[in-house]
């Protein structure tokens, strides 16, 4: 089992999607966040069952969904850092311009 560290962008990422559900429903904004917490749990055990992130095509970096979100991690040793959460929608480019990813 890959140990997971979240980087701080992400868990920024992870508070933003919080706050615009919780605005809605906070209600279903806990279950949504406890659902993608526990996706990005399951990788630990198969690190490399996420794809390929085309934009970057780097093999350890990869990518897994969940709902409509892309939830960009890396994989060096038995470490997961997960570097992003980001709308489907969002061009991944332009979002890793504007922010800094940490790949190390």
């Amino acid at each position: 089992m890959a140990k997971i560290i979240w980087s701080d962008l992400a868990k920024e990422h992870l508070r933003e999607i919080d706050s615009y559900i919780s605005k809605g429903s906070p209600f279903y904004s806990i279950i949504f966040i406890d659902k993608l917490i526990a996706s990005v749990e399951r990788v630990s055990l198969f690190p490399k069952c996420g794809r390929v992130v085309p934009e970057f095509g780097r093999d350890d970096l990869r990518e897994v969904f969940f709902h409509k979100y892309r939830i960009v991690y890396s994989i060096k040793d038995d470490t997961i850092r997960i570097l992003a959460i980001v709308h489907g929608a969002m061009d991944l480019i332009k979002k890793r311009e504007r922010e800094l990813w940490d790949f190390t």
